[in-house]
C-alpha cells in the first residue's frame, strides 16, 4: 500500500504542474522504454513515438487510411508508387512537411539498417518531383502504402535534424529526450524508467477541441496488481497486461470499462527439425495432436483469446480459413507416434520458455502434462529471453527441442509472419524450427510481390504456404491473445488498434464529463 500511495503522490504532483485548466490522461504501462530514435526503435517506445510522430498512412479496421499522405497510386506492375502529401502540416520545430522530409526520414531508416529497416527492402530510390509529391521506385513489386503504415520504421520527421550532426549525434539527441515529429503531442519529459509526459501541439493539423486531453502521462508501473489498483481508483485512466484473474473481477467493477479485441499476437511452439526426435515429421504430428488446446485457452487465457487456424492470425489477410484449427486428438497422436517408429525411452526432450511470462509458464506445464501421458519424457526450462534466444540461435544440434515464443506484426502483412519464422536463413534469427523448404520460400516470396497489385492471387499463394506448413508441422500456433485494455469510466473514445500493439492514441480520447 505504501508503494501505491507513493506513486499516486508522484502522479498528483505531475498533474499539478500542468495547471488547473488543463486536462491529463494517464496510461499505466508495464515496461520501461528503450530508445527514442524513430529510425531504429523496435521495442516498447512505440507507445511514445506513435503519439509524437506520424506516418504516411495508417492501418485501421482492415483498411489503409490517409495520414500525412492524402492519396497514392501505383503503376500496373507495382514497382512505382506516387504519394501526394497533406499540405500545411507543421513539425514541432516549426518547419513544414515536404517531400524532402519524407525522403530524408525513410532514407535514414534504410541507411542506419536498424531493427525495422527491412520493411523498406524493396525501395530502389525515392524521388521528389515537387514539394508535395513523393515517388517510390522499387526493385520489385511491393505494397508501399501498407509498409508506410508500419508501427516501426515508417515515422516521418523534420529534415532539420540533419543539421545536428552525424547519425550517431542525431541518435544521441533523440535518445536524450528530443524529437521532431508532426504528431498531436510534443515530448515534454522523458524518463524511460519511470515517466514520459506529453503536451498538446498547438499547431497540430488535426485541430483540437475542449474534450480532448491536452496532456498525457505514460507512467511506468511494472506491477500488474498495482496498475489494476490505479485504474480502479482513478489514479490512472487506462492500462493493460493485467493478470487474467483480475480482469474477470474488473468486468463487474462499475468504475472501469474492460475492452477486448482480437490481437494479431500469437504464441507459437517451434519444433527443432534438425535433430532427433523432431526431425521426424510423424513425431512432430504426434506432439501436435497431443496438446490440450482447449485447456490452454480455458486455464491460461481464461477465455481472453482464440485458436488461429494456421500461422497467420485470424483477422489478417489470407489467414488459413481453409484449414481447421488443430485440436487435441489422442488417437491421432498415438497413430503418428507408432508411425514414427521412435523408441521413446531413447531420448528426453527440452522445452524452453521465457521465465517472466506467466502465460508461457502455465502453457509449458500443460504441454509437459500432455506429453507425459503420451510417454514422452520432457524437461521444461524457464530462461530469460536473452538466454533462451541465445540457445536457440546456437548450433541446432545442441539447441532446445521445443521453443515457445510470441510473434506480432511489424507490417500488417502475412509475409511478416511467414518470412520471419519460416523463410530460409543463412544465420538463425527467428526461424527457430530451422525449417528450410524451397517451395515454401518461393510461394511466400511470390505472394508478397502481388499484395499491391493482385491481392486475391497473393492470398492464394499464402494459403498454399499454410497448407505446406500444416503438412510439415515445423511449428504450431498455440493461441492468439485478445488485446485487453481497462479504462476508467472518466475516459471515452478509446478503441485499440491491434496493428499497433500497446499503443494508446491519446488524441482519440476524450473526457467523459
Amino acid at each position: 500500500m505504501r508503494k501505491f500511495l507513493t506513486l499516486c503522490a508522484v502522479l498528483v504532483v505531475s498533474m499539478l504542474l500542468f495547471g488547473q485548466n488543463q486536462s491529463v490522461v494517464i496510461y499505466a504501462f508495464g515496461s520501461e522504454m528503450i530508445t527514442l530514435d524513430p529510425s531504429t526503435e523496435f521495442s516498447n517506445s512505440i507507445v511514445v513515438l506513435n503519439n509524437v510522430y506520424e506516418t504516411l498512412t495508417m492501418y485501421a479496421d482492415g483498411k489503409l487510411v490517409p495520414v500525412l499522405a492524402t492519396e497514392w497510386k501505383s503503376n500496373d506492375s507495382g514497382t512505382e508508387w506516387v504519394f501526394k502529401l497533406r499540405k500545411n502540416v507543421k513539425f514541432h520545430d516549426g518547419t513544414e512537411l515536404t517531400s524532402q522530409s519524407v525522403k530524408y526520414s525513410i532514407y535514414r531508416c534504410i541507411n542506419l539498417a536498424g531493427g525495422p529497416s527491412y520493411i523498406w527492402d524493396s525501395v530502389e530510390s525515392i524521388e521528389t518531383p515537387d514539394k508535395y509529391t513523393v515517388v517510390f521506385k522499387l526493385k520489385y513489386p511491393a505494397n508501399i502504402p501498407l509498409i508506410a503504415a508500419s508501427g516501426y520504421g515508417a515515422f516521418i520527421f523534420s529534415e532539420k535534424v540533419s543539421q545536428i550532426g552525424n547519425d550517431q549525434v542525431i541518435t544521441d539527441w533523440f535518445n536524450s529526450g528530443n524529437e521532431a515529429g508532426s504528431g498531436p503531442y510534443v515530448l515534454a519529459k522523458y524518463d524511460p524508467k519511470t515517466q514520459i509526459v506529453l503536451r498538446k501541439f498547438d499547431d497540430y493539423w488535426g485541430g483540437w477541441n475542449n474534450k480532448k486531453f491536452e496532456n498525457a502521462i505514460i507512467q511506468i508501473v511494472p506491477d500488474p496488481s498495482l496498475r489494476s489498483q490505479m485504474v480502479t481508483s482513478g489514479k490512472a485512466h487506462i492500462t493493460r497486461d493485467l493478470i487474467y484473474d483480475d480482469l474477470k473481477k474488473l468486468e463487474n467493477n462499475p468504475n472501469v470499462i474492460v475492452k477486448k479485441k482480437p490481437s494479431y499476437q500469437v504464441l507459437y511452439l517451434f519444433f527443432n527439425t534438425k535433430k532427433l526426435p523432431f526431425n521426424n515429421k510423424d513425431f512432430r504430428k504426434a506432439v501436435a495432436y497431443a496438446l490440450p488446446y482447449d485447456d490452454i485457452l480455458k486455464y491460461v487465457l481464461l477465455g481472453y483469446g482464440t485458436r488461429p487456424n494456421g500461422i497467420i492470425p485470424k483477422g489478417m489477410v489470407a489467414h488459413a480459413d481453409h484449414l481447421e484449427p488443430l485440436v487435441q486428438d489422442l488417437n491421432k497422436a498415438d497413430n503418428f507416434l507408432s508411425k514414427s517408429g521412435l523408441n521413446l525411452k531413447s531420448f528426453r526432450v527440452l522445452l524452453t520458455y521465457m521465465q517472466s511470462d506467466e502465460g508461457e509458464k502455465k502453457t509449458a506445464e500443460l504441454i509437459w502434462s500432455s506429453l507425459k501421458k503420451l510417454g514422452i519424457d520432457t524437461e521444461i526450462r524457464p530462461m530469460n529471453w536473452e538466454q533462451q534466444w541465445a540457445l536457440a540461435r546456437s548450433d541446432p544440434s545442441q539447441a532446445q527441442d521445443m521453443f515457445i515464443m510470441y510473434w506480432w506484426p511489424t507490417v500488417m502483412t502475412p509475409y511478416d509472419f511467414l518470412y520471419s519464422m519460416f523463410h530460409t536463413e543463412d544465420q538463425v534469427l527467428f526461424n527457430l524450427s530451422y525449417y528450410y523448404n524451397d517451395k515454401v520460400d518461393e510461394l511466400m516470396d511470390r505472394a508478397v510481390t502481388l499484395e499491391g497489385i493482385n491481392l486475391k492471387k497473393a492470398e492464394e499463394f499464402y494459403r498454399m504456404v499454410e497448407t505446406l506448413l500444416r503438412e510439415d508441422m515445423p511449428a504450431i500456433p498455440l493461441y492468439q491473445i485478445d488485446e485487453v485494455y481497462v479504462l476508467h469510466k472518466s475516459v471515452k473514445g478509446f478503441e485499440s488498434n491491434p496493428a499497433y500493439p500497446n499503443v494508446v492514441f491519446f488524441y482519440n480520447l476524450e473526457t467523459n464529463f
